[in-house]
């Protein structure tokens, strides 16, 4: 690694930085892409890469950071080095890949928050071969929060050869600053199985959005809607509505791969014969490739009792392609967006691996550094939670507020912007914008009266900054705003904010956010029942999951939070709840289902610690189960999983389960862990020091 080093400090509010190829290729087009930010009052510095080394790069950058006042982000233009990251899984939003039994450049996170977090510190473990990738972890030391001081972008165009690419970007970059859109008119679609395709998830999206971009809240269309049940092969129509050039914005939620957008699928049957086809359908597809074509298809009948003839074709090479051809055709994929010329500025991709700028083939890439007028994208490098909240602050873009400044304050480890960080629209608001409220960031008066301001998601900034500001009164503020305000994503954020603080608040706000009238709150609160388990949660969440019309992701939330509960506890809410009520109707049939799913749920607890601590388990069993516990927080095997942990079963069990542990970050039993791995800690002649700096990390992400 070579140091970087500097006459005089680096000035500037903005870095670019880029590889020698890009330089040479496109040196002409990132000097105007440079100029055009000069104009915007962004002081933009161009940097050659000269390292290849990413410890280089964020020295340079924390440098710029620490001498300059304002000092925004950077842009990587190019094979940039990619930061792999390992032991900081907490960050992300659903990866929980086995570090150990996975290869490296799978069970690692591709993520520029090693670039743009200051506060956290790493080691370096090795470099690919490749010459992109470096791995580093995440150390025990380091703070266990993300909490990025700059943004960045990602413009990496693999197979650009000559830049010309490049040239044809950047120049769609510099005119998209020149003449900024004002977001007058944004899409939403959502995919097949997202959100348990619930009616209700979509209806309150729609409703919240309109808070969010009340200007398009008139008379002609400003917010569109798409569903992947709208036709049989949806991408045709979503791609389509995204070449209007009035589509500011298109807000993409559905599954995802790094090459493809999984937008649709096979349409619900209307009518005997479709249901017979896609019966077929489904028959020929499973015979086609068994092993045993033979024995397949008897199967296939004695379960089903289906004739021969609903297999006719299965073999047959025209009906094949035939078939994989119409499976195929409901996914988008790079040579799909290219048919279309698409004039949507910005894209939210909120998907698994649409965002995954490493690889060779990103699909996210195809849209921004293809020929139509996108310009940005937010997307995910890994697999991405469907159970967040994608559209926060997303109101914030009307304002004038760049999109990496955006992703910087709603960022989890593997959402990135793909292409300008520094892109913005033309703010919408006469009487305030995203430079104004800057200004106001470290000062919390202002912050204050920004908390009372007619636009919910300009609420949500000021109390985003409250919170970071250590504002003494933050908790009383927030409760105010989670119970009395109107707007339905300040609630949401608010309940958010008070997540992080745990408190007497953060309780009482997750009771109440059960029977919220916004769906999402609804989904998180029963969420955060289950990362709670706070014994106070118990009467709420019996009441929801009680509720008969209860909405579809809320209810699969709210069942599985049944799990992390003391069964004793919810069974006696349970009958407290149906106390005087009739069970001999459809109530009835709701008791005894909960009652049921309280008896199975609970269950499984008490069968985790069994593998666990028990006497007859292998190791490999043991580890198994621990790792459950990672994803399912089971509160009431706080204690019997620590006092075991005390008895030292042996450095792998102890890592293992130590490292478990540090999950259970809102747990109402957490300091009880805190109190343990303190222990483990202090004791150098029980545990190793590999267990005792796990015990460290653990600690750093519980306090």
């Amino acid at each position: 690694m070579l140091t970087p080093s500097f006459s005089q400090p680096l000035r500037g509010g903005f870095a670019i930085i880029s590889d020698s190829h890009s330089l040479n290729t496109a040196g002409a087009e990132i000097k105007q892409y440079a100029a055009v930010l000069q104009k915007e009052g962004l002081d933009a510095v161009i940097i050659e890469d000269r390292w290849k080394h990413p410890d280089s790069i964020r020295m340079v950058l924390r440098e710029m950071y620490l001498n300059n006042k304002g000092f925004e982000g950077a842009v990587f233009i190019g094979d940039i080095p990619v930061p792999m990251l390992r032991d900081a899984q907490h960050f992300s939003s659903a990866f929980k890949m086995d570090q150990v039994r996975y290869p490296w450049h799978r069970s690692s996170i591709p993520s520029d928050r090693f670039y743009e977090d200051f506060d956290l510190e790493f080691t370096l473990l090795r470099a690919d071969t490749n010459g992109l990738y470096f791995y580093y972890s995440l150390d025990a030391q380091s703070p266990q929060t993300l909490t990025p001081e700059i943004y960045s972008g990602r413009i990496r165009i693999p197979g650009d050869s000559d830049g010309s690419k490049l040239r044809a970007y950047l120049d769609k970059v510099i005119e998209a600053h020149n003449n900024p859109d004002v977001v007058d008119e944004v899409l939403f679609f959502t995919g097949h199985g997202y959100n348990s395709e619930s009616m209700t998830a979509r209806l309150d999206e729609k409703a919240a959005l309109l808070q969010q971009f009340p200007q398009l809240n008139r008379q002609d269309n400003g917010l569109e809607y798409i569903d992947y049940t709208f036709d049989e092969h949806i991408k045709n129509q979503l791609l389509s509505a995204m070449t209007n050039e009035m589509v500011d914005i298109a807000l993409l939620h559905h599954h995802g791969s790094a090459d493809a957008e999984l937008a649709g699928s096979e349409k619900a049957a209307n009518g005997v014969q479709q249901n017979i086809e896609s019966i077929r359908f489904y028959l020929r597809s499973k015979v086609r490739d068994a092993d045993d074509t033979t024995a397949a298809k008897q199967k296939y009948k004695d379960w089903l009792g289906v004739p021969d003839s609903w297999f006719r074709g299965a073999w047959d090479r025209e009906q094949s392609l035939k078939d994989s051809a119409w499976f195929a055709d409901m996914d988008i994929i790079a040579a799909d967006v290219s048919k279309y010329d698409i004039k949507t500025r910005f894209i939210m991709f909120d998907a698994c691996f649409n965002g995954s700028f490493h690889t060779d083939e990103f699909i996210s890439g195809a849209y921004v550094f293809g020929d139509g007028r996108t310009v940005a994208a937010q997307a995910n490098s890994v697999n991405s939670l469907q159970d967040k909240f994608p559209d926060e602050m997303i109101g914030l873009l009307s304002y004038g507020m760049r999109v990496g400044e955006w992703n910087r304050m709603v960022c989890f480890l593997e959402s990135h912007i793909i292409g300008d960080p520094t892109f913005r629209f033309a703010p919408s608001d006469p009487k305030l914008n995203a430079e104004m409220m800057a200004k106001s960031a470290g000062n919390n008066s202002k912050l204050l009266k920004l908390a009372g301001y007619p636009h919910p998601d300009v609420q949500s900034w000021a109390l985003w900054h409250l919170k970071n500001n250590n504002y003494p009164l933050i908790s009383d503020l927030l409760a105010d705003k989670f119970f009395k305000s109107p707007y339905a994503v300040t609630r949401m954020s608010a309940l958010k904010l008070l997540s992080q603080l745990r408190d007497d608040n953060f309780i009482r706000a997750v009771a109440a956010g059960l029977d919220d009238s916004y769906e999402l709150i609804r989904r998180f609160a029963a969420v955060y029942c289950q990362e709670s388990g706070d014994p106070r949660l118990a009467p709420a969440l019996i009441k929801a999951v009680t509720d008969p019309n209860i909405s579809k992701r809320v209810n699969y939330q709210a069942i599985d939070a049944l799990s992390y509960f003391d069964k004793e506890l919810l069974m006696n809410e349970l009958e407290k709840r149906f106390e005087g009520v009739d069970t001999a109707n459809y109530m009835g049939e709701i008791y005894r289902k909960i009652l049921s799913d309280i008896n199975k749920r609970t269950n499984s607890c008490t069968e985790t610690i069994a593998t666990i601590t028990g006497p007859d388990e292998t190791e490999k069993n043991r580890i198994f189960e621990i790792r459950s516990v990672r994803n399912m927080t089971f509160h009431p095997a706080v204690e019997p999983l620590c006092a075991y942990l005390l008895t030292a079963p042996g450095e792998k069990i102890e890592s293992s389960l130590v490292e478990a542990l540090g999950w259970y970050n809102y747990s109402y039993k957490r300091q009880y862990i805190i109190d343990t791995c303190n222990a483990i800690i202090a004791d150098t002649q029980k545990f190793s020091e590999p267990v005792r700096t796990e015990a460290l990390r653990t600690v750093n992400r519980l306090k």
